[in-house]
């Protein structure tokens, strides 16, 4: 079965808190042989994880 946008996060089942998705690039083309993502997108989602994690490691959690 093929299905699109799909994701483990419903198998969770919250266990780990509120689930959160993010990436670069256009989930149309995700994993497929199209896919791909810019210079810039890839240089934006460094940015954001490392914000992320400097502010995961700061207060144990993230802001609402």
């Amino acid at each position: 079965m093929v299905v699109a946008f799909t994701t483990d996060i419903p198998s969770f089942e919250g266990t780990w808190g509120k689930p959160f998705l993010i990436g670069p690039g256009s989930i149309h083309v995700a994993h497929t042989s199209e896919e791909r993502i810019s210079k810039n997108e890839l240089s934006e989602a460094v940015e954001i994880y490392a914000r992320m994690t400097a502010q995961l490691l700061a207060t144990g959690r993230s802001s609402s």
